[in-house]
């Protein structure tokens, strides 16, 4: 499974198993295994941590709630065309592994998780 973080040029950070579509050498999209839409939503001020001299460092925890990402559909592998691809990169180990738990089931609630 390469799961991945890709963001859209609709602005959308969508999570999901990624395999390229290929023509000859040329990948010219890619199809979303299960893709969910990622939220972001930081739920209160950053902590301040340590404060030294005049240099502060602050912390924060975000919630991440996830979506459907067309939710209409009954398809669990969609294709998206590698022009609407703005970037993918590897998610943090907790993102990952949240993601994993909603697939699985074990996170039957959109019930908004932390991280950190």
């Amino acid at each position: 499974m390469s799961v991945k973080l890709v963001m859209l040029k609709s602005g959308e950070d969508i999570i999901a198993d990624i395999q390229e579509i290929k023509s000859k050498e040329d990948v010219i999209g890619y199809y979303f295994h299960h893709p969910l839409i990622v939220k972001l939503r930081q739920p209160e001020e950053p902590v301040l941590l340590k404060e030294e001299g005049s240099t502060k460092k602050l912390t924060s925890k975000f919630d991440v709630t996830f979506f459907p990402w067309i939710p209409l559909t009954s398809e669990g592998k969609i294709p998206c065309s590698a022009d609407w691809v703005i970037t993918i990169v590897e998610p943090i180990k907790n993102l990952k592994k949240l993601y994993q738990e909603k697939l699985d089931g074990k996170r039957e609630s959109d019930q908004s998780p932390v991280i950190s």
